[in-house]
C-alpha cells in the first residue's frame, strides 16, 4: 500500500469553524484557537468569540466515515448574549448535515452535550458552550 492510497479524513474542526463563520458572518469571530488576551478583550467589546475545538471521536464503518466531537465555547460580555448566541450556534451545527465544504461532506450532527456555563477566569466574561458530534466524509 503507498501512501497516496491511504484514505484521509477533512479536517472536521476546520469545516464547522468555517461552516460557524458563515452563519455568523460579521457578528462573531470564530477560530479554532483563542486570540492573544489583548486582541481577545479588543474583539469580545463588539462581538461573540467562538471557538471551534475537536476533543476526540474515531473513524466509523471501517474507516469510512470520522466521527469527531466537536466543542464549541462562545465567549460575550453579557450573559443573555452568551446565551443566545451558543442557542444560535446549537441550531446551526443542528443543521450542518448535508453541508459540503473543505474538501469534506457532514452526513451526520447529534448533541452530546447541550449548552452549559463553563469556568472563565475573568468574572466580566460569559463562557457558554457545547458539544456535538458529527460524521463527516471526504468530498
Amino acid at each position: 500500500m503507498a501512501l497516496s492510497d491511504v484514505k484521509v479524513f477533512p479536517d472536521a474542526e476546520l469545516m464547522a469553524r468555517n461552516f460557524l463563520a458563515e452563519f455568523f458572518g460579521d457578528e462573531a469571530h470564530l477560530c479554532t484557537v483563542l486570540p492573544e488576551d489583548a486582541q481577545f478583550d479588543e474583539l469580545i467589546r463588539d462581538k461573540a468569540v467562538i471557538r471551534v475545538m475537536r476533543i476526540g471521536g474515531s473513524w466509523r464503518f471501517r474507516r469510512f466515515l470520522d466521527g469527531p466531537m466537536v466543542d464549541i465555547d462562545v465567549w460575550t460580555n453579557s450573559p443573555a448574549s452568551a446565551r443566545s448566541t451558543a442557542n444560535q450556534a446549537r441550531a446551526a451545527v443542528a443543521d450542518m448535515a448535508r453541508d459540503q465544504r473543505d474538501g469534506g461532506l457532514c452526513t451526520h450532527t447529534t448533541e452530546i452535550s447541550g449548552p452549559g456555563r463553563r469556568p472563565e477566569e475573568n468574572p466580566s466574561v460569559y463562557r457558554i458552550g457545547f458539544t456535538a458530534g458529527l460524521l463527516v466524509r471526504p468530498a
